[in-house]
């Protein structure tokens, strides 16, 4: 049940649809409980106030249909506009990063305001009455409808401008770094798992402990979306289990892939399986809630674009370059969370593969790195981006990592550039492979702890 409760809110927080359809349920409410209201009311404080409207009944039919008919040529001008920027974005900058437009907050305000403004002005209009006996005009429900269609006004002059904003390249790129930023405390946690690992820890990742160990197997295709560790814990710790796990988020599994492996015993108990299996959520794409690498891997494929020569924009990678800086040094100057993980009584439960600095910066920094060693701009760039990094590297082998990146995208770009230009990356290359050799990590830190 709670697998599905996850993948339920994982869905509804990145569609285009939710926001509009509880906009348009409360616009109902309002419609029914504003006229409910003006049958209590009636008519005669209309004529205290001399600002509302006050007309009879056919000019309130006049202003509701108006107002109607034309937030619906202004929907359909929003979301021609909407696919088309979509359509542009994904050719420009990537499919990947659709997701970011599908799941903004200030599109899905914009066309839930008008949809649900249109919604109540037909649900008001139909208990309009001019039956000479039965005349009722909802004067309040009325004046809130032009309310609304002021505030519609204002929402449609946001949207114009949030969305010339959002299709800049400098205002994209910002948006997938500040996104990272913000995860940071959930992707990497100040504590995590066991702070120090033994020689008896180190014991139980070799794979001959594991060789007659019981698979937890997939049930179907996807990505992994979510993995619930606290309930991984509670069933390893209450079946004095160990659990490993071989996949982690991000990662893609087929159908009958191993999703983890167990100990003890040759195959795990009437029930277990199932689950196990249910703390796994498979979805057909990546989600950004533990996947360290997701915003990562969407910079690179944006600064990859814009150093292909079909786009040729060095500029918006030498962007990318800065925030991929800015999300390797949040990481940096944080604890990485402990593959193993122990219960409150300190019997280890679960081994679940954590991603370190060192294997994202090389993910992150290999593409980056071989497409853009034939430009001299992007190469003094990325060195001077690295050599930033250098204060905040607190792990001996988060500094090896990044002056090795620097030594190879050196050697890249010996091998790719003339002598003209080679010479021009000679100093940055010097300078920051020397930055990086004088760094030192910080002291009293335990490289074992981070296995």
């Amino acid at each position: 049940m709670m697998q599905h409760l996850i993948k339920l809110y994982m869905n509804l927080s990145a569609s285009f649809w939710f926001v509009p359809a509880v906009m348009m349920l409360l616009a109902a409410a309002a419609a029914l409980g504003s006229t409910a209201l003006d049958q209590a009311l009636g008519s005669a404080w209309v004529n205290d106030i001399g600002w509302v409207w006050s007309g009879g009944a056919d000019g309130a039919r006049s202003v509701l249909s108006t107002v109607a008919g034309s937030l619906m040529t202004v929907v359909s001008v929003v979301f021609s506009l909407t696919i088309t920027t979509l359509a542009q974005t994904s050719s420009h900058f990537g499919p990947r990063v659709l997701r970011n437009f599908i799941a903004d907050r200030g599109n899905q305000l914009v066309l839930g305001t008008f949809v649900a403004t249109f919604l109540y002005c037909l649900l008001v209009l139909r208990t309009i009455r001019s039956v000479q006996e039965q005349t009722f005009v909802p004067y309040l429900s009325v004046n809130l409808g032009l309310a609304l269609t002021v505030a519609s006004l204002a929402v449609l002059i946001y949207f114009i401008h949030h969305l010339s904003q959002s299709i800049q390249a400098e205002q994209l790129i910002a948006g997938i770094g500040k996104d990272f930023e913000q995860s940071l405390p959930m992707l990497f946690p100040e504590q995590l798992g066991h702070p120090d690992a033994n020689d008896a820890d180190r014991a139980w990742l070799t794979p001959e402990r594991w060789a007659h160990a019981w698979a937890v197997c997939a049930e179907t295709s996807g990505y992994i979306q979510h993995v619930d560790e606290q309930r991984l814990m509670s069933l390893a710790s209450g079946g004095q289990l160990l659990l490993r796990l071989t996949r982690r988020p991000g990662d893609f599994v087929s159908r009958g892939a191993p999703l983890l492996h167990g100990l003890p015993g040759t195959e795990p108990e009437t029930g277990l399986e199932e689950q196990l299996c249910a703390c796994f959520v498979l979805g057909r794409q990546r989600t950004p809630y533990q996947d360290a690498s997701f915003y990562l891997q969407q910079l690179i494929e944006i600064a990859l674009r814009a150093l292909s020569p079909g786009i040729n924009e060095p500029y918006t990678a030498l962007c990318c370059i800065d925030w991929l800086g800015a999300c390797l040094r949040g990481m940096a100057g944080r604890p990485l969370p402990s593959p193993m993980r122990r219960d409150v009584s300190g019997q280890l439960c679960v081994i679940a593969p954590a991603p370190g600095f060192d294997e994202l910066a090389r993910s992150t920094l290999g593409p980056l790195r071989l497409a853009g060693a034939g430009n001299p701009d992007v190469v003094v760039h990325l060195l001077q981006t690295l050599a930033g990094l250098a204060p905040a590297l607190q792990r001996e082998a988060d500094r090896r990592a990044i002056h090795e990146q620097a030594r190879l995208l050196g050697q890249a770009a010996a091998d790719r550039l003339s002598g003209a230009e080679r010479d021009r990356i000679e100093p940055s290359l010097r300078e920051t492979l020397g930055i990086l050799s004088a760094t030192k990590p910080v002291a009293n830190h335990n490289p074992d702890r981070y296995i």
